[in-house]
């Protein structure tokens, strides 16, 4: 696999000192120029990877592990989509019902109430645009049931066996610094990943049709049918804001431990690139700061 590889540029130490207080990040091509400095980014670690090829074209600190928030719920998605592959499940007419437990997780919500039912497609939705917490748990409640059947075992905690499948997808594909704990991303020492392992799952899912549409799109509307049997009409709001001008989404995370995140595609003429940026300083600068990535790559191959 070819790599730039990126170095700090030598500085003196009170330079250094400096730099470590306003906690900057300036990275510098091996024997490139002034015209070749990266943009400053606040971010702990980065990557840019060719969308269709893999190759890493720029990174900082890519194999570095750390939490990742709700970007965790990429690998949810992949797993049930891979369940629902497998046992021919057709997610636009097959239902999943939310449990007390799911209902009641913290953070950032899908807003689904216990015995709410819906189907798999919208709960994809639920997962990804609103980065519903309940929804990443009615799938592991669901589906982990299929990794419980699968390994023969009785009267035990589905969730436990989703999130084992999560792993296992994660050895498939060779995320060598990645460890999942949750299906969620909530703080967790053990819920882990790095850079270059979430662009690699990216890259994964981006051959699927259905997840880019879903992580492309705005808003959502669905109808859920209650316990009761009534139904409402519901909408989901894409939290990542960055769907514009050759941004075709992916997933946002933030966490008090991981920090503010980003996983972006990005598609123009000829180029795609997979972006990856964990830990920014605030919430707008992942913003700003995978843009400018993304501007700063295009003129270097220009």
């Amino acid at each position: 696999m070819n790599s730039n590889h990126i170095r700090w540029k030598p500085k003196s130490e009170e330079e250094r000192q400096s730099q470590r207080l306003q906690q900057i990040k300036t990275v510098y091509l091996i024997g490139a120029d002034e015209k070749s400095l990266a943009p400053r980014l606040t971010a702990k670690s980065w990557i840019v990877v060719d969308s269709n090829s893999g190759d890493i074209l720029y990174a900082y600190n890519e194999n570095q592990r750390r939490e990742i928030a709700s970007i965790t719920k990429i690998m949810t998605f992949y797993v049930v989509q891979n369940i629902c592959k497998t046992m021919n499940v057709q997610t636009n007419n097959t239902y999943a019902e939310v449990s007390l437990q799911a209902s009641l997780v913290g953070g950032t919500t899908a807003n689904l109430l216990k015995g709410d039912v819906l189907s798999i497609d919208d709960l994809f939705y639920g997962l990804m645009l609103p980065s519903g917490n309940d929804a990443a748990m009615t799938f592991a409640e669901n589906f982990g049931i299929y990794a419980m059947y699968q390994n023969k075992i009785k009267g035990k905690n589905p969730i436990i066996y989703f999130v084992q499948e999560m792993n296992n997808k994660a050895r498939e594909l060779r995320m060598t610094q990645t460890t999942y704990a949750n299906p969620h991303g909530l703080n967790n020492k053990n819920n882990l990943s790095s850079a270059y392992d979430v662009a690699k799952l990216c890259n994964q899912l981006l051959k699927d049709d259905f997840f880019k549409k879903v992580v492309n799109t705005k808003i959502h509307f669905c109808t859920i049918q209650d316990e009761e049997g009534f139904t409402r009409d519901v909408m989901w709001e894409n939290t990542n804001k960055l769907l514009y001008q050759g941004f075709r989404g992916i997933k946002t995370g933030n966490t008090s431990v991981a920090g503010p995140c980003l996983a972006s595609y990005y598609q123009s003429n000829n180029r795609s690139f997979t972006i990856v940026i964990l830990g920014c300083r605030n919430q707008e600068d992942r913003w700003s700061e995978t843009m400018q990535l993304v501007q700063w790559c295009l003129s270097q191959i220009q």
